[in-house]
């Protein structure tokens, strides 16, 4: 393995330090900055689930790793448990700071069983009325297997005796319900605010839990278990996907425990007893930490207070060409190209495309690529109707979509039941891009409107994530649309294309035609730069031809939100930033200079080995000049960043970018923000 390539484990802990830095952020406002805490904690969950537990697979298998192109995974797991460990401490500043700062704001944080007395009364009918019918204990016995427990839900150990030390103590765990609010708001009886950890009223209501039993002292401890969450499939054609799916996700629930998170005070005989039943005895997995844990669900923590606690919502910025709403979307997308920056401008005009076209008696037919949808999907909904209302629509779903899975079946089944023909992914290759294509019979002719995006077609994310999407009514974009929607029919033979970039045929051929060329002009002595955003760089044959057309001459600027695996000297001329903010990036762009003639493109597609070769990945170039411009002033507004733009150095130690004397702060979301309103 190179030495000028880092792990990608190691790269994506350095993105989740950064989202840990917006949490630290005192100029972030406070609720806010608890949302960035959950969301670095369900970040590392999911690190540990995938990414973790696939270095602890890979390990096990001796020096195969070798032969994988990848950091020798016993030295990078050690580099993990020390960054984890170390993130651990400043997350707990952060978290710290936050307490405190509510405090201020008159929202007090109880962390202890102690409730107060004027609260007892409420806390204990909220507890038999709303929390014990959802309470059901894990008697522990020394001699006896522990049972399967879930993942990533925490439990409570409890220990139970006699204040009187007679008897021998019990042993118990308690799952803390999911289903029901992680934080409970108490009455107002002041000025204060009094929130409590589910937890703890669990605690306060342990002696009713076990009343059956003689005992009148509890302690408790929080414990959870992170396990290998991978799914595997075979390629045994006499079953069905169902049921290898199911399988697959029951192996899930019984994947090896990867990680322990438990209460630093947890007594070690009886922390013992439960990891040595769990297999988790290994240091490496074990974590101890807080009194609380599972704190993904500050996501979730009650909106309260002062209205100045949390990022003022932004208007969405009409989009110039739709904003007469009686007007036909198909006669706009003829007009000319239209392209929609989420979250900037509505997600809405996608879901608006999609119900006219529903009903439009001239539509004949629908395809849509399903990566991700939203719970309550008004995509599917549109695509359901169109199907009630006669048309053709074919819906690729990608049941592989990590952590979906569940959600794509089950959209599957409702899809046919309203009569949608549903392909279940497609042999061998994951279906990541991201297409809607509408053909419509105009003139007895059959004319195709193409969309084609960066991100998923899920109003849900689309309200936080940063993509954009394409609207054309250029029909050799559709034919392209159809080639590769035939593909997915008859996979044994590769669409043949002439403006889209599929992966996994095309991909690698592409960049590395458009980078060599780059070099060609450099050395020409013509216009040449190459710029790039993507959410992850990980992969070294990309790095060696980026980091060969800097060393040629060639300009070279990446934008990266997070694993970025090139290590660059302190004199690379690669560089390379980082933005994160309220917004998630998650648009991929490759801009090349072209001798003058610049070529800008928008993907699905991501810098990883996987995106190169094993999924179906949609690279797609902007034609219309205007677009083109608009996508450029995006790319530059971003790399000018100068309060949330990272540096991505030879260490990934997140400094901010510096500003000069007297420089002027600018901020890339709120100042893209107001280029589109200029444009409008």
């Amino acid at each position: 393995m190179q030495e000028d390539f880092r792990s990608k484990e190691t790269s994506w802990l350095s993105f989740n330090a950064r989202v840990l830095q917006e949490a630290a952020d005192p100029n972030v406002p406070l609720f806010e900055r608890i949302k960035f805490l959950g969301i670095y904690s369900s970040n590392l969950d999911e690190f540990f689930r995938v990414r973790v537990a696939t270095l602890k697979r890979i390990a096990s298998l001796g020096d195969e790793w070798k032969t994988l192109d990848i950091p020798d995974p016993r030295d990078t797991l050690r580099k993990v448990t020390r960054l984890v460990k170390l993130q651990a401490e400043d997350f707990n500043k952060a978290y710290e700071r936050v307490k405190k700062d509510l405090n201020e704001n008159g929202i007090v944080l109880l962390e202890s069983p102690e409730v107060p007395a004027e609260y007892r009364s409420f806390v204990r009918e909220y507890f038999r009325e709303k929390v014990s019918p959802h309470i059901f204990p894990i008697i522990l016995k020394a001699a006896s297997k522990l049972p399967r427990l879930k993942d990533l839900p925490m439990y409570l150990a409890v220990r139970a005796s006699k204040s009187d030390g007679t008897g021998r103590p019990m042993h118990a765990l308690i799952e803390i319900p999911g289903n029901l609010p992680r934080f409970i708001p108490l009455p107002l009886m002041g000025k204060e605010q009094y929130v409590m950890y589910l937890d703890d009223i669990i605690r306060f209501g342990l002696s009713e839990v076990f009343a059956t039993f003689p005992y009148d002292t509890y302690e408790s401890y929080a414990i959870k278990f992170t396990r290998d969450s991978e799914l595997e499939f075979d390629d045994d054609f006499t079953e069905s996907f169902y049921e290898k799916m199911e399988d697959s996700l029951k192996a899930r629930e019984e994947g090896l425990p990867v990680r322990a998170n438990f209460d630093e005070n947890f007594p070690k005989p009886f922390l013992n007893l439960i990891l040595r039943k769990l297999n988790l005895a290994r240091s490496d997995s074990l974590y101890p930490g807080a009194r609380y844990h599972n704190r993904r669900d500050l996501l979730s923590f009650p909106k309260m207070g002062k209205n100045n606690l949390n990022y003022e919502k932004a208007e969405p910025v009409p989009v110039k060409s739709l904003k007469r709403r009686k007007a036909s979307l198909f006669a706009a997308i003829r007009k000319r190209d239209i392209l929609l920056h989420v979250p900037y401008q509505p997600f809405g005009n996608l879901i608006r495309l999609l119900q006219e076209a529903s009903i439009d008696p001239l539509v004949q037919s629908i395809t849509l690529t399903q990566y991700r949808l939203a719970k309550e999907s008004c995509v599917a909904g549109a695509v359901q109707a169109a199907a009630r209302n006669g048309k053709e629509v074919f819906v690729l779903v990608e049941p592989q979509a990590r952590f979906d899975e569940e959600a794509n079946i089950k959209w599957a089944s409702r899809y046919r039941d309203a009569g949608v023909q549903v392909q279940l992914g497609v042999q061998g290759l994951k279906v990541h891009s991201k297409m809607v294509l509408i053909t419509r019979k105009e003139q007895g002719q059959i004319r195709y409107y193409t969309v084609l995006g960066t991100g998923n077609f899920n109003e849900d994310t689309a309200t936080i994530f940063a993509d954009h999407m394409l609207f054309t009514y250029d029909q050799e974009f559709g034919q392209d649309a159809a080639e590769i929607a035939r593909f997915f029919r008859r996979s044994y033979q590769p669409p043949k294309l002439k403006h889209i970039v599929s992966a996994p045929f095309y991909l690698r051929t592409f960049l590395r035609e458009k980078i060599e060329r780059e070099i060609a002009n450099h050395k020409a002595g013509k216009t040449s730069g190459i710029s790039i955003k993507v959410n992850n760089f990980s992969d070294s044959e990309t790095s060696e031809l980026i980091r060969r057309a800097a060393d040629s001459g060639v300009p070279i600027r990446l934008i990266v939100r997070s694993m970025f695996s090139m290590i660059l000297g302190d004199d690379s001329p690669v560089k390379a930033i980082s933005i994160v903010d309220k917004y998630l990036e998650h648009s991929r762009m490759f801009r090349f200079e072209n001798a003058g003639e610049e070529e800008v493109y928008l993907s699905s597609a991501d810098f990883l080995p996987r995106n190169f070769d094993s999924r179906v990945e949609t690279v797609f170039p902007v034609y219309d000049k205007r677009l083109k411009g608009q996508l450029c002033e995006y790319f530059d507004i971003q790399w000018n960043d100068n309060t949330k733009a990272r540096i991505l150095d030879r260490d990934l130690t997140n400094q901010y970018q510096k500003r000069e004397n007297k420089e002027k702060g600018r901020r890339a979301q709120y100042d893209i923000e107001n280029y589109l309103r200029g444009e409008n």
